[in-house]
């Protein structure tokens, strides 16, 4: 076989290898420290209220949680966002004024942690939506595009807001075929999980959304409210749960909600985990073949939130090891190397159990 046969078929198969990597690795949110508020003018009262608005959202959407709003210290950097703002511009779509707010990334990080509460790192996973609504005719429905687009834009914009990615199955003849409304109804995980092998996905969401029943109301003379029985999905952990909501518009917001709490509760890295839990460490990576490599790697493993720093200490061949300063401790760190494919850890020879701290750099 000539060179340039066997260059050409190695290019074809990493270029194979890099589609599927791409298309199971997690999300990358880049716009964590940007803002838009709707606002009806340009005078300072206004954009002052409107800044302190974006930094609400920020807040919420770096730390995972809006608990942290009801926070003293978070609510005096609210009182003075200003102080935290790298740029912002204004914009107009449709007759409508919008203030921009770009959020200084190192400040926003050292006030949520400095008030004590965890700051989660850019790279989040994909989670896909199985949802199925009874409407007051009791009449029960899959949630799509096709179907229910008002209800799946809803959920798109809150995703936005609150700094994740949600996906929504496509209901075509395949899903139609692994899947039906009652696996849903009933919280079969088995079907579920099954369908959602296609979309190369380690997270799903499904839930099952009805009106309170009324005989239930009838004794407490209260205003019928919407019911949400919801499982959730990650990596093999599941967790379970109902919200109620009053209003059905606000019903896509509070599932967009449960799952950036469930999210950001295994993998937003807390003050107190910093401080009692930090350890030093060092890990192995193998594929190390360049110094272009050795650039990517090093300046990926230092952008990692988990990572205070991280330095070579020893290379042999094209096998890599670095020191690792951790902002936590090391399964923050396997947590945070599990949302995406370019680290993906060593087998042992026996095939059975993998070697924890050593890893292939698979970019």
């Amino acid at each position: 076989m000539s060179s340039l046969l066997f260059l050409r078929q190695i290019l074809m198969s990493t270029f194979v290898v890099f589609l599927l990597i791409e298309s199971a690795s997690a999300a990358i949110i880049e716009d964590l420290y940007d803002a838009k508020v709707a606002v009806s003018d340009q005078a300072e009262a206004t954009q002052n209220k409107a800044i302190k608005q974006a930094l609400k959202q920020v807040f919420v959407k770096v730390s995972g949680s809006d608990v942290l709003l009801n926070d003293a210290n978070i609510i005096k950097q609210l009182n003075k966002a200003s102080t935290l703002i790298r740029s912002y511009t204004y914009e107009k779509n449709k007759n409508q004024l919008y203030l921009v707010v770009n959020f200084d990334q190192e400040k926003i990080q050292n006030v949520i942690r400095t008030a004590g509460f965890a700051v989660w790192d850019k790279r989040r996973p994909d989670t896909l939506l199985w949802l199925a609504i009874e409407n007051k005719q009791q009449e029960k429905q899959i949630i799509g595009q096709e179907n229910q687009s008002d209800f799946v834009k809803r959920l798109f914009e809150q995703a936005q807001v609150r700094g994740v990615r949600v996906v929504v199955p496509l209901w075509d003849l395949n899903d139609l075929q692994n899947l039906n409304i009652y696996d849903i109804w009933g919280g079969f995980s088995q079907p579920i999980l099954l369908a959602t092998e296609r979309y190369d996905l380690n997270t799903y969401l499904s839930a099952r959304i009805y009106l309170e029943p009324l005989d239930t109301l009838q004794a407490q003379n209260k205003e019928q409210l919407w019911l949400v029985d919801w499982l959730m999905f990650d990596n093999g952990q599941m967790n379970s749960g109902q919200i109620s909501v009053q209003q059905s518009d606000l019903i896509a917001n509070e599932i967009v909600d449960v799952v950036a709490k469930q999210l950001s509760e295994k993998y937003a890295i807390s003050q107190q985990n910093r401080l009692l839990n930090a350890v030093k460490t060092q890990i192995t990576l193998n594929n190390v073949n360049s110094i272009t490599r050795y650039a990517t790697i090093l300046k990926f493993l230092n952008g990692l939130s988990v990572v205070a720093n991280a330095t070579l200490v020893m290379q042999q061949g094209e096998k890599a090891t670095f020191d690792l300063e951790l902002l936590g401790n090391t399964d923050d760190l396997l947590n945070t190397f599990s949302l995406d494919n370019k680290i993906l850890p060593v087998t042992a020879d026996s095939g059975l159990e993998p070697t924890v701290l050593e890893f292939m750099w698979n970019n």
